[in-house]
């Protein structure tokens, strides 16, 4: 590579359906998602290297002779996938730490995929970046996740995201007036909901559940792709507080999904998300700790009742862009 790279792929937050993206369903029933990127970025820097080593600084550093040397999991499939050229530097750092619910591992895949890819010489449009991340996310890696956090990153926006059962997506772009969209950056917030656990380990329960014929998951499920497409009819006939009504009803299905995950935490900080007038909240991503998604009719009565009770906020906009070089 003669120049230096540096790319940013942004985080997400689900708004409905989450669990109808794993492969365990999506084969048989199909599946459909409604996710929308923030403005929260994984970003991942590569420039040529100095010696003849690689260097690669992630939450540690590490220096190799050669990519299958590589500790770090994605980035030793990345490299191997993706990488024809010799020694580089890679520098990587994010938002918010792995395991937060927002889709991190998703955008980490995207990013380091685009950052090589450009890197050497070409590049890929987001429907591709995508595949080429659950590739290596799901297939390499054999991990327990879904497709949406990948194809959020890559393609940025709001989406609704239709899953079939070969294993295509279906990526619609959801089409936001000023008010609605206006009203989705001030009146829905995130509040730090603290833990955070391995979204594929909380998921595969699920799958085992799922693959077992288990059929209250699987009406679980079938409700929970519903929801998600009413909260994307709500989104485009303008009535985002509908879609935060909607929120409460998510959650009551992810309990019931996750029977054997500790949730006590995340009620008391829905008591006070109602304390405060939400029209609802629930924990994004796969469950076990992260964020808390409010809809706020009140946003700063919402935010002074967390901060009362010592937890933090992470700010955040839309993201209309996706994975781009910076």
């Amino acid at each position: 590579m003669d120049r230096a790279v540096s790319v940013r792929a942004p985080l997400r937050i689900s708004l409905g359906g989450g669990g109808t993206d794993l492969p365990s369903y999506y084969r048989e029933n199909g599946g459909f998602v409604l996710s929308s990127a923030i403005d929260r970025y994984i970003r991942v820097r590569i420039r040529p290297a100095t010696g003849d080593r690689y260097r690669l600084d992630h939450l540690q550093v590490e220096e190799v002779e050669e990519p299958g040397a590589i500790e770090h999991p994605i980035l030793r499939a990345a490299f191997g996938r993706h990488w024809p050229g010799g020694p580089v530097e890679l520098v990587s750092d994010g938002a918010v730490p792995p395991g937060t619910g927002l889709g991190s591992s998703g955008s980490y895949t995207v990013a380091a995929v685009k950052a090589l890819v450009l890197a050497a010489g070409r590049d890929m449009g987001p429907a591709e970046l995508a595949e080429a991340a659950c590739e290596i996310e799901l297939g390499d890696l054999g991990r327990t996740v879904g497709k949406q956090d990948q194809y959020a990153a890559a393609h940025g926006g709001v989406n609704a995201l239709s899953f079939g059962s070969d294993g295509s997506v279906g990526v619609r772009r959801v089409t936001l007036d000023v008010v609605t969209r206006t009203a989705m950056e001030e009146r829905f917030l995130l509040f730090g909901a603290g833990g955070g656990r391995s979204a594929a380990d909380i998921l595969a329960g699920q799958v085992e559940r799922t693959m077992a014929g288990d059929s209250a998951l699987q009406r679980n499920l079938a409700r929970n792709g519903e929801l998600a497409r009413a909260a994307c009819a709500a989104l485009e006939a303008g009535e985002p507080d509908r879609l935060g009504e909607l929120l409460d009803e998510q959650w009551a299905l992810k309990r019931e999904r996750l029977p054997d995950v500790a949730m006590e935490p995340v009620e008391g900080l829905r008591a006070v998300a109602r304390g405060a007038g939400a029209h609802g909240a629930t924990l994004v991503g796969a469950g076990g700790g992260g964020f808390l998604l409010v809809c706020a009719p009140d946003p700063e009565r919402m935010r002074t009742a967390f901060t009362a009770a010592g937890v933090p906020e992470l700010t955040f906009g839309l993201d209309d862009r996706g994975c781009v070089e910076e």
